[in-house]
């Protein structure tokens, strides 16, 4: 099938060229292409691995004693706007929707704390980072509300 003819089918491009380029794979090659890796078995192998503590630093104190002890990069993932009105001191901003494309600003060799504005976010920014194989990644779910409340300095 013709290139124009999916992308004119509304396909996104990116699967169009992937069916385009299906169709000159050979057939015994397409029939070992088309068994599926057992995902489910990925993911529960990956959720029965979190532990108890869900890579999570649970109060404010802990996060201020981390942060003097190692000094982690606190990662900030909420949209720009919500990081201009606000944030907690030397946090960088890489809002969630944009992690995987910043992965190049999250290092793997020291830590590293994500907080949002409720722990939602940071609780996908968390297990979206463990599953690319990061293992020095946690969460703080009182995230900056908790910050907040707790009447830490605040950043704008």
């Amino acid at each position: 099938m013709c290139f124009c003819l999916l992308l004119g089918a509304g396909l996104n491009p990116t699967l169009a060229a992937t069916l385009t380029q299906a169709e000159s794979i050979s057939q015994p090659r397409m029939q070992t292409l088309s068994k599926p890796p057992n995902v489910e078995s990925g993911v529960d192998s990956f959720l029965t691995s979190i532990p108890a503590g869900y890579y999570t630093i649970a109060t404010v104190e802990e996060l201020k004693s981390l942060l003097k002890k190692s000094q982690p990069m606190l990662v900030d993932v909420r949209e720009a706007s919500e990081y201009q009105s606000g944030h907690i001191p030397n946090a960088i901003n890489i809002p969630l929707r944009t992690l995987s494309q910043n992965l190049n600003q999250i290092p793997r060799d020291r830590p590293v704390v994500l907080y949002c504005s409720s722990g939602y976010r940071s609780a996908m920014g968390v297990m979206t980072l463990h599953l690319l194989g990061y293992e020095n990644v946690q969460g703080f779910p009182p995230s900056f509300a908790g910050w907040k409340n707790a009447k830490e300095a605040i950043t704008s």
